[in-house]
């Protein structure tokens, strides 16, 4: 109790000094103990300059861009199973699966608008078209090449888990988004 009697405390100074910065107005987004919640679980809002170009200019200031671009990639595989994982446990069909997760997408995270342009469980074969993307935005505010890295791997992940087979994806752009192509490894 004594803690969140804390936490109501700072919440309310914070919201003090964005009133006394004229910031009062802006949306919020948090509960009264500063925790954004969606669909119950917890989430976190960070700034797309952040993430994932800040994260990869740094981990490649370490080990090297390419192992940078891996490591978000693998990142989002990880993310893509256990979302792809969770949501069978609940009964969704796997066949909704990548459509639940583009409206998520869409709707909730700001990410990347998807458009599903094919899915085929028996060839191990998902496309799909992204528009606004939060990955290509960051790399051009980092002045970085654009990438899907995160996306890509998520993509890979959540279709690997439905299929039961390992997966790699691919990415065009293009002017108007970006064709990811999940394909089952041989």
């Amino acid at each position: 109790m004594e803690n969140k009697n804390k936490i109501l405390e700072l919440q309310k100074k914070s919201q003090e000094v964005l009133k006394e910065l004229c910031l009062d107005n802006v949306q919020k987004l948090t509960n009264e103990e500063g925790e954004i919640f969606l669909l119950g679980k917890r989430w976190v809002l960070i700034e797309v300059n952040t993430f994932p170009g800040g994260i990869i200019k740094s981990i490649a200031d370490i080990m090297g861009e390419r192992m940078a671009n891996e490591f978000i990639y693998r990142f989002g595989y990880n993310y893509g199973e256990d979302f792809a994982e969770e949501h069978l446990k609940r009964g969704i069909p796997k066949e909704k699966i990548p459509k639940l997760r583009s409206s998520l997408c869409a709707i909730f995270t700001g990410w990347v608008t998807a458009e599903p342009l094919e899915l085929d469980f028996e060839k191990g074969r998902y496309v799909a078209k992204l528009y606004n993307d939060f990955e290509t935005e960051s790399a051009r505010l980092n002045n970085m090449e654009p990438s899907v890295n995160f996306l890509r791997g998520m993509l890979a992940g959540i279709f690997s888990k439905l299929i039961g087979a390992k997966t790699h994806a691919t990415a065009e752009f293009s002017d108007d988004g970006v064709i990811v192509t999940v394909e089952k490894r041989s």
